[in-house]
């Protein structure tokens, strides 16, 4: 089953399942503003709803309930590009892939891209570039070994 698109109000969050002409390249000053501005909203929302010494310092119960949505839009907020699948499923840009988990509270991060793209031997390195983006957000991101052997993470929000 193809991942769906995600919305959250005027904001397109991409999980890098998108059609090529819905998951734009450009990285437009736009665009840039809609990802600061919903960076700034999630660590207003950590600040309002966490407590403790550091609310910042882990996702709040509302990030928690939209994982896919949050993990998606920090990789492409700090710069991780998504990537793009064609009509038959098959991804036509190299970049994250980000899905639900096979336990509730997880999400997979793949890197993926087209056949011949050399992808899966860029995939470690672009990995621990995701990693430690969400890690810095306050994520767990467990690197593992999917089928066929290819590298991925597994990420959960953590103990509240």
């Amino acid at each position: 089953m193809r991942d769906q698109n995600i919305e959250a109000g005027r904001l397109q969050v991409r999980t890098g399942a998108e059609p090529p002409d819905q998951a734009e390249t450009g990285n437009t000053a736009a665009r840039a503003a809609e990802l600061r501005t919903a960076l700034d909203g999630i660590r207003s929302i950590r600040h309002l709803t966490n407590s403790g010494p550091d609310p910042a310092a882990r996702p709040a119960a509302w990030e928690r309930g939209r994982l896919l949505h949050t993990v998606s839009l920090l990789l492409e907020a700090e710069g991780v590009a998504p990537s793009a699948t064609g009509a038959d499923g098959e991804p036509v840009r190299t970049g994250y892939r980000t899905s639900a988990g096979e336990r509730p509270g997880q999400v997979l991060v793949r890197w993926v891209g087209p056949r011949g793209s050399g992808a899966r031997y860029q995939e470690q390195e672009h990995l621990r570039r995701c990693q430690d983006v969400l890690r810095d957000w306050g994520f767990e991101a467990l690197a593992v070994r999917g089928p066929g052997r290819r590298h991925r993470l597994e990420v959960e929000a953590g103990r509240d």
